[in-house]
């Protein structure tokens, strides 16, 4: 598969026995999802040798990365996208985004926010109004002047 073009060592530290900051996202998915590599191959869409490269510490291609995070998103555009964004940076094809567009959390709470009809979205605006407001008031029995 011509998309599978992995190279050795994108990033400080691999191929000198370290696991990259991919492999150890791999693995830790794979365990979190109680998925062999062969299931995660399959579930990703490429060859087990692939998985097995990453796992060694070779930098897949974008094309990878992508498949990785439409596999791994949890269905969800947003969740998707974060993750796509986070795999790009960990695997040296960008760089860290010092202030992100988007969490994660943020991005499950878009994609629930966009299951809601009109109402439930006023309703839902009115408590995060009513919540910010709390913040900015002082709690009964606390000195408003510390």
């Amino acid at each position: 598969m011509g998309e599978e073009i992995l190279q050795q060592g994108g990033r400080p530290g691999s191929g000198n026995g370290e696991r990259t900051p991919l492999a150890q996202w791999l693995e830790q998915r794979c365990q979190d999802e109680r998925l062999s590599y062969r299931q995660a191959a399959k579930k990703v869409g490429v060859s087990h040798a692939t998985i097995g490269d990453i796992r060694k510490g070779a930098r897949p291609s974008a094309t990878i990365i992508v498949k990785l995070a439409e596999a791994f998103g949890n269905g969800s555009k947003n969740q998707r996208e974060v993750l796509e964004d986070h795999l790009l940076d960990i695997c040296g094809y960008r760089s860290e985004r010092t202030d992100p567009a988007i969490s994660e959390p943020m991005a499950r709470l878009l994609d629930r926010l966009s299951l809601l009809n009109d109402d439930q979205l006023k309703a839902v605006e009115n408590i995060i109004d009513f919540s910010v407001s709390l913040e900015n008031r002082p709690w009964r029995g606390e000195n408003p002047n510390r």
